[in-house]
């Protein structure tokens, strides 16, 4: 099983390249993980995505789970949202998670970026 700290670095790599990846990408890339189904609470990238959300907040700095998207929504999953507005403690309603997103993703992808430069 990866750690977190792994998969925190797999996910810094791809907010260097700057294009978002998929659920689906990142657990081809650790195949010590499980295939992904709708019971997203139970898989461990659940937890490791929200150490890391936790991690980044701790830090003031951008999430770096915003880089993962689910492949038919082409954003993140709903847990994104929720742990983001715990964390920051604001309320989300659903019509500015995109809005939200967009910022969050551009924030990170400027943040590797300047890290790469």
């Amino acid at each position: 099983m990866p750690t977190t700290a792994e998969v925190g670095r797999f996910l810094e790599e791809a907010a260097k390249l700057g294009e978002p990846i998929t659920y689906g990408d990142v657990v081809a890339h650790f195949p010590d993980l499980p295939p992904l189904t709708e019971y997203w609470l139970s898989h461990p990238l659940c937890n490791i995505f929200g150490e890391l959300d936790g991690e980044d907040h701790d830090n003031s700095r951008p999430f770096r789970t915003a880089i993962v998207i689910a492949r038919e929504r082409n954003k993140p999953g709903p847990g994104f949202f929720t742990t983001i507005s715990r964390l920051r403690g604001i309320k989300l309603r659903e019509q500015d998670y995109d809005a939200l997103w967009l910022s969050e993703l551009g924030a990170l992808q400027k943040h590797y970026r300047q890290a790469r430069d």
